[in-house]
């Protein structure tokens, strides 16, 4: 989903990104340096948008300790922001549109940040690779099984990302703006099994 939102973002939605901040700070600086306030502003807009995400993240974690589904229903607003953008024409100001963007893919990097017991970032590629490659070394290295496993687990993260911006690229010049909601969809399924997981959970576990 990250790389296929900001893949999205990027060439339908003013050259930006809801999710990697750190491109966004980068076109901060140029749009700083050749004086262009307007788009330097959006993109501070959209930092400050994550961050704020982040703490509702936070917050969201300890309103909703009660429930089994509480990352769940933190990926609502998002599939409902999704849904809307392909509605939405590109004449609209991206005010409107990419700081809610970024509270909500904040709060997916945030609450999603965990797989197979290890630490990963699931709407960005840079830390993935890292990880993939410190890892695979460490496989060769000192003959680890557990360190090939791990550059396997982080390089299918990266991979997803690389596929899910490709997918994206693509679907832009058959569908448009709409192309989003197959990214909607996508996201629709995963809650729709997270939520089928959790229940099943529920049948076996008392927890």
């Amino acid at each position: 989903v990250g790389g296929f939102v900001d893949t999205y973002t990027f060439i339908t939605r003013g050259a930006m990104f809801a999710s990697a901040q750190t491109g966004n700070i980068i076109f901060l600086a140029a749009n700083v340096a050749n004086g262009d306030w307007k788009q330097g502003f959006l993109k501070f807009v959209t930092i400050v948008a994550f961050w704020i995400g982040t703490i509702f993240a936070a917050i969201w974690t300890k309103l909703m300790d009660h429930t089994h589904y509480w990352r769940l229903t933190a990926l609502f607003p998002e599939l409902i922001m999704l849904t809307m953008l392909g509605f939405l024409p590109q004449t609209i100001s991206n005010y409107y549109l990419l700081p809610p963007l970024a509270i909500c893919m904040a709060l997916q990097n945030s609450l999603y940040d965990v797989v197979a017991g290890h630490g990963y970032a699931n709407v960005m590629a840079t830390a993935n690779l890292k990880h993939a490659t410190l890892s695979g070394v460490t496989a060769i290295l000192y003959h680890s099984v557990k360190s090939l496993r791990l550059s396997m687990l982080y390089t299918k993260a990266f991979f997803a990302f690389i596929i899910g911006a490709v997918t994206c690229a693509l679907l832009i010049r058959i569908m448009g703006i709409t192309a989003i909601w197959i990214c909607a969809m996508m996201l629709a399924i995963a809650i729709s099994v997270h939520a089928y997981l959790v229940k099943q959970k529920e049948r076996k576990f008392t927890w």
